[in-house]
């Protein structure tokens, strides 16, 4: 058996002897039939989860009206992994609808198979025989109300556990049932005790229940037809104070996560660095995530300067990580080969050398920013000039920061802004903030800058735009946008309402690469004025399918809260890492209305959820290189 990544499809072929590209009946083929088209089956508990089988035949009617039975002589397709065949039987492993594909000489027929899915679980520690107490009627006024998986969210299939986070209407319910529901394909009930939140200081009526990451191939199979359903009861151990929560609309993609995800980290309580770099691994890793680099390991500034890590870029496929060193004004610089842990160089760069950095498509160049100048550079130990003053020729009265090169290469978005006058007095544009900023595109080739730039999201009154990133097939660029009037943050850095940096006001947009209306995410933001810092977006390095549209991940930081864990808004909260599906025509056209879903945790990022790390800037690459 061997699984086929195909365009936008992840199919299962299955050879089954003969030949599937000849007529095994003697002539040309000029029918295919596949009976039944469409069949239905009911899942079972089997080994690590659940199965059914269907058994299917093909027939081929051939020019002479003769009808041969081709069975075992079809090559099968079907649109996931959860269905396998062995000659004419399927074995479908998940609940949803799937559609199947015979293929026999140069014919094709189509079928449908669906399964569905009716079971319940016990989660351990709930009383023996408790079931009984959840399934009364519910008690007016004892309601808990869902705190997460926030409504509307789309989950890859790949992100573990399932977590819900009920408040409850009364501290003596204690047991709970989790009900997901999808039409006739899907009716599961999940009973487990009441967890408390791990901050409970903050959350005391918290009710966590986790089910099993490997249920969600369930839920991602159904999800291609209908949203999910979920909804919460809560009771106490005597049965009294039955209630029922609202229904909360979900989805799962049968698409993961794919790569790994490096970001930046403040320390959380108790631990010996204060800054670092840490790094997820989608690829079938469930774990936490782990610390790639602290400052505590990194090479040292001169002695006066901070010790700390900045602003960091990784090559698309994971090979090398670039960061600055001692804060946005000595912007020193360090160039790290990933697999080894060490810097290609053996000291430091020079003080201002960058701030912020990109890296072409194959790694081999990069473009570094220091103090609003673009540098195309090499990407190697002598870090050699290629090109100083990028666009100065086209962008001559302006300085340039936030530089991007697109995975595929075509195309590097970067922002221009005006510094004020005390800024350039001060010799203070380190290329963080850039206030009233817009952004531009060029062409390129992947080595190079083939165009001059144009502006891809004007300047506006009131408003800056900013962090944009470009999707792996070139189609279209995430930014930030900010309000500048307002709130600002506290402190002496990046305090400025809208200069960019750190913006309580920031928010998600979408444009064409292409040119065009922005498109505001307004439901990965969290709502129109979210006020809640939604910064640093990110595209996922590969794209899928959900529901026939073209499905992207966008990863970013929000000070927005977590459940019944982690607290959300204030200014002073420690932002999270969270990622959110945009889904798109896949025709080509542009989005008119907001292609986003709601939004959903990165799993794992706070080890001490009393004490959180404070989680920025994204970077996502094809995959995580093993430390040699």
């Amino acid at each position: 058996m061997t699984f086929l990544r195909s365009g936008l499809v992840l199919g299962v072929l299955a050879a089954c002897g003969g030949s599937s590209g000849g007529g095994g009946d003697g002539g040309v083929s000029t029918l295919l039939t596949v009976t039944p088209a469409m069949a239905t089956v009911a899942l079972v508990p089997a080994a690590g989860g659940y199965a059914a089988t269907q058994t299917f035949a093909v027939s081929s009617t051939g020019p002479d009206g003769k009808v041969t039975d081709v069975t075992a002589k079809v090559a099968w397709l079907a649109d996931d992994p959860a269905v396998t065949f062995d000659h004419g039987v399927a074995t479908i492993t998940a609940a949803g609808p799937y559609a199947l594909v015979a293929q026999y000489g140069g014919q094709t027929a189509p079928a449908e198979l669906t399964a569905t899915l009716a079971d319940q679980g016990v989660g351990t520690g709930f009383p023996p025989g408790g079931q009984p107490i959840l399934d009364g009627t519910p008690t007016a006024g004892a309601a808990p109300t869902i705190a997460y998986p926030l409504a509307g969210a789309l989950f890859p299939v790949n992100v573990a556990p399932i977590e819900i986070h009920a408040q409850k209407a009364d501290p003596r319910q204690t047991l709970a049932r989790i009900e997901l529901t999808s039409g006739t394909q899907l009716a599961y009930r999940y009973y487990a005790p009441c967890a408390a939140s791990p901050n409970p200081g903050t959350f005391p009526g918290a009710c966590i229940v986790s089910i099993s990451g490997t249920f969600a191939s369930q839920l991602a199979g159904v999800s291609e037809a209908a949203d999910v359903q979920l909804k919460v009861r809560l009771a106490a151990a005597d049965g009294s104070l039955l209630g029922e929560s609202a229904p909360t609309a979900l989805a799962w993609s049968r698409v993961g996560l794919t790569g790994g995800l490096y970001y930046w980290t403040t320390a959380g309580a108790g631990e010996a660095f204060n800054t670092a770099i840490a790094r997820y691994d989608f690829n079938g890793d469930a774990s936490r995530p782990t610390i790639y680099l602290s400052d505590n390991a990194a090479p040292a500034v001169p002695a006066g300067q901070t010790q700390c890590l900045g602003c960091h870029a990784v090559s698309p496929d994971g090979a090398k990580l670039a960061f600055s060193l001692g804060g946005s004004d000595p912007s020193f610089f360090s160039l790290y080969d990933v697999a080894t842990a060490m810097p290609t160089a053996s000291n430091l760069t020079a003080s201002k050398f960058a701030g912020m950095s990109t890296f072409s498509p194959d790694g081999s160049r990069m473009v570094t920013m220091s103090y609003g100048n673009l540098t195309l550079r090499t990407a190697d130990a002598s870090l050699g000039v290629i090109q100083d003053h990028l666009f100065a020729d086209a962008i001559s009265t302006e300085r340039l920061s936030h530089p991007f090169w697109s995975p595929g290469g075509s195309h590097f978005a970067f922002v221009s802004w005006t510094p004020s006058a005390a800024d350039v007095s001060a010799n203070h544009i380190t290329g963080d903030m850039v206030q009233g900023a817009q952004i531009w595109i060029a062409d390129s080739d992947g080595t190079a800058m083939t165009s001059t730039p144009r502006v891809l999201v004007p300047r506006a009154a009131n408003i800056t735009s900013y962090y944009p990133a470009i999707s792996d097939d070139d189609r279209f660029v995430v930014f930030n946008q900010s309000d500048c009037t307002g709130p600002a943050n506290g402190g002496a850095w990046g305090a400025g309402a809208c200069d960019g940096y750190n913006d309580i006001s920031a928010t998600l947009h979408v444009v064409p690469v292409a040119g065009g209306a922005p498109i505001a995410l307004t439901r990965a933001n969290g709502g129109d004025a979210p006020l809640t810092t939604n910064s640093w977006p990110r595209w996922s390095p590969d794209h899928g399918t959900f529901r026939g549209k073209r499905l992207y991940w966008v990863a970013f930081s929000s000070r927005r809260a977590y459940g019944l864990v982690l607290s959300g808004t204030n200014i002073d909260r420690k932002p999270q890492l969270w990622f959110a599906a945009v889904a798109v025509s896949d025709d080509g056209s542009a989005p008119t209305v907001d292609p986003s879903f709601a939004p959903v945790w990165l799993p794992g990022q706070d080890p001490d959820p009393t004490g959180p790390r404070g989680n920025h800037t994204p970077a996502w690459t094809s995959k995580i290189v093993v430390i040699e």
